[in-house]
């Protein structure tokens, strides 16, 4: 759903819990509450066209207008290359830039599906992992595994293999704490 005005007009998609469901409505109030555009279930808008990776929540800013001015400085250049201008004109063109993107797993993933949702959000300016429980949340239920504790190691190795990015773990707890902070 691109643009979402209204976060209640979100729909559950098939198979999705209520947790995580409720998680994503609570993601979209807060980048709307933030001053963010929001999209749900969507691919990524940038200068690279449309990706086949879609994420939960994304949030968008509005372009600053000082790199707007300075698009246009570098686009007046008679000399720029090609191949270059095109990649600014493209970039110029985009109405919003996407701050954040988060994905949000319910339930225990597999190492490699959890270092691809770190792939997937790696190369963007902030990418989040919300997971359902940490070692705390754990301890109250022995038969539960911490799977943000295994996403957060998942983490360190990706790293490790791939260098630094802008990728975080945080739990549904950490959210729900952000949100009452901030009064929402």
């Amino acid at each position: 759903m691109r643009d979402v005005t209204d976060c209640r007009q979100i729909v559950k998609a098939k198979g999705e819990t209520d947790e995580t469901f409720e998680m994503k409505i609570l993601l979209c109030k807060l980048g709307k509450k933030l001053g963010f555009e929001v999209d749900v279930e969507e691919g990524q808008e940038s200068e690279l066209g449309k990706l086949g990776i879609r994420h939960d929540v994304l949030w968008y800013a509005k372009p600053l207008e000082w790199v707007s001015k300075l698009f246009k400085a570098v686009l007046s250049r008679d000399d720029i290359h090609t191949e270059y201008r095109r990649l600014v004109e493209r970039k110029a063109n985009l109405k919003r830039y996407l701050y954040v993107a988060f994905e949000i797993e319910g339930s225990d993933v597999t190492t490699k599906a959890m270092k691809g949702d770190i792939s997937n959000l790696s190369k963007l300016p902030c990418g989040v992992v919300v997971v359902r429980r940490g070692r705390e949340e754990a301890l109250k239920d022995r038969t539960i595994e911490p799977i943000r504790n295994r996403f957060e190691k998942a983490l360190i190795e990706f790293r490790a293999l791939h260098g630094p990015n802008n990728v975080i773990i945080v739990s549904f707890e950490d959210v729900k704490k952000l949100t009452e902070e901030l009064g929402i």
